[in-house]
């Protein structure tokens, strides 16, 4: 681990880390109703968490570009609050796929948009690992019922 503050080394490092390395840098920040949840700030994402995209294209009003909208002509761009579950997490690019963030490439077809997991929140986390959620609550001080 290297202890810098330069960005280079920083990216070098990031580069080089191993795979479990990699998997556990890719987090994101919880805001969750649960009250036993509220003092957890950020958690790994995984598949089946529901997240909402906060920043980016997909996190601004009217991303379905088209001739009328967009940068260009003046207006806004992007989706404001696109919700939806992890489809798929990428570690060795570090991307995130979210089920309805989708593009229409040239011959038609749906493709998923690669995002970052720091311009997002997960609003829900998967209930199906128990063993996550009690490493969780045992962060916060409190115990599993």
């Amino acid at each position: 681990m290297t202890r810098s503050s330069k960005p280079g080394k920083q990216r070098l490092n990031q580069r080089d880390a191993s795979m479990h390395v990699r998997r556990k840098r890719m987090r994101a920040r919880l805001i969750s109703d649960d009250p036993e949840l509220q003092t957890i700030r950020r958690v790994t994402v995984r598949v089946g968490d529901e997240v909402e995209v906060i920043r980016g294209d997909f996190g601004h009003p009217n991303s379905a570009k088209s001739d009328t909208r967009g940068k260009r002509l003046g207006q806004s761009r992007g989706r404001a609050g696109v919700s939806g579950k992890i489809a798929k997490v990428d570690t060795t690019s570090g991307m995130i796929f979210i089920d309805g963030v989708t593009i229409t490439t040239s011959d038609g077809k749906e493709e998923a948009i690669p995002i970052h997991p720091s311009n997002v929140i997960v609003t829900k986390l998967f209930e199906g690992d128990t063993l996550r959620l009690k490493r969780l609550l045992e962060r916060t001080g409190g115990e599993m019922e």
